[in-house]
């Protein structure tokens, strides 16, 4: 049974790595686009716009990455047999934080951008499942932790 947690533990840290490279690879493009575009427009100076949209880009990198390593942490405490615990639902809990508040700002920059609903949902909508599907599972680790308590509680 740990086996097979493990198992789908490592194969959702596999997943997660590669939507996180995919979209850096399918973004690099309007990077450089971007780039460029700022490098011929050199003005020398930055429009609030500007700004809030670097900090906006560095929020989303944070989160990805935050979400990243609880994750990871989380794989780590399940090989060690730490399946149930209150550090899990917490583990759980911040990576499904991290991929909805990193899949909300680029779905709401892209919206702000002028990017069709359509193309935000077809890019986005399946790291919004998975985050909400952290949450729910760190709600039902929690529920479980829980019950425990209380059956030992229990004479």
């Amino acid at each position: 049974m740990k086996k097979k947690l493990n198992f789908l533990c490592v194969l959702m840290l596999l997943l997660m790595v590669a939507q996180v490279v995919m979209m850096f690879v399918m973004g690099a493009d309007d990077f450089e686009k971007g780039w460029r575009e700022g490098a011929q427009a050199d003005t020398g100076h930055t429009t609030w716009p500007e700004f809030l949209s670097m900090l906006l880009c560095f929020a989303v990198v944070i989160a990805a990455i935050g979400s990243f390593a609880c994750f990871f942490r989380f794989i780590l405490n399940v090989n060690r047999n730490e399946v149930f615990e209150w550090d899990n639902v917490l583990m759980l809990r911040l990576t499904g934080i991290g991929l909805l508040v990193m899949v909300l700002s680029i779905s709401g920059f892209g919206l702000l951008n002028g990017h069709v609903f359509t193309e935000v949902y077809d890019e986005y909508f399946d790291i919004l499942i998975f985050s909400v599907f952290n949450l729910i599972v760190a709600e039902a680790f929690a529920i479980g932790l829980k019950l425990k308590q209380e059956q030992d509680l229990t004479i």
